[in-house]
């Protein structure tokens, strides 16, 4: 989403924030209308499961994109021959007092694409699924923690293993999506290019990647789990004394 100016975009911006506080500040009025004794979890409980509403309406818009018409797939991986953007030949150094364009590749085009079979709109179907589902885990999370601690158990076992089952789910959902996704771009570039011979042609290769942000992340959710379960043990114990 983009704005022709400047202003405009800052503006756009600002719009979006003013939306977000007065959701924030109409949980927070909710609060202390029912005279909540703990209104920061209250309004954290309520902004959670908002979260996750929006995650289902983006699922089903997902499901919708992809099997009513025309596809509109991002980043399928290509080389565009652009005239006087060409690399070849400009190994020298290139001595500026300003911003000056030495050579230029184009790796990746947004297209909208018609006649997809069924299998291919599943692929990229499910790859926005699970994308959406790593979205919509912290949420989720957050409103069980929330849930549990206005109950007064802060440090519920229900709590750590959710944690724990959030951990695997991203871990799966997150590598899941990547793979998926930059494989059905991959195959679609595939499609609808030549190897050679034209000024767009596929990359010959399959591009196939994940990144390591969901490993990381469900290391610190199971962590987080783990210490969860820790202080469940701790709270037990320190009730049994009472």
């Amino acid at each position: 989403m983009g704005w022709p100016d400047l202003a405009g975009a800052l503006w756009l911006i600002a719009a979006g924030l003013l939306i977000v506080a007065g959701l924030i500040g109409l949980a927070v009025w909710d609060a202390r209308r029912r005279r909540s004794p703990a209104v920061v979890l209250d309004v954290a409980s309520a902004i959670a499961r908002l979260w996750v509403a929006f995650a289902g309406v983006g699922a089903i818009l997902a499901v919708w994109r992809q099997f009513s018409g025309d596809v509109w797939v991002a980043d399928v991986p290509v080389v565009v021959d652009v005239p006087g953007l060409s690399c070849e030949g400009a190994e020298a150094p290139v001595t500026a007092t300003a911003p000056t364009l030495v050579c230029g590749s184009v790796s990746s085009v947004d297209l909208t694409v018609a006649g997809l079979d069924i299998g291919m709109r599943m692929l990229l179907a499910v790859g926005d699924l699970l994308a959406i589902v790593v979205v919509a885990t912290p949420g989720l999370l957050l409103a069980i923690a929330c849930s549990q601690t206005l109950k007064g158990a802060p440090f519920s076992r229900v709590v750590g293993r959710w944690l724990l089952i959030g951990a695997l789910v991203v871990l799966v959902a997150g590598l899941g999506s990547e793979l998926l996704s930059s494989l059905g771009r991959t195959v679609i570039s595939h499609e609808l290019f030549p190897d050679h011979g034209a000024d767009v042609v596929s990359t010959g290769i399959y591009r196939v990647g994940v990144s390591f942000w969901p490993i990381g992340a469900a290391f610190a959710l199971a962590a987080l789990g783990a210490i969860f379960r820790h202080g469940e043990r701790l709270q037990r114990e320190t009730a049994g004394l009472v």
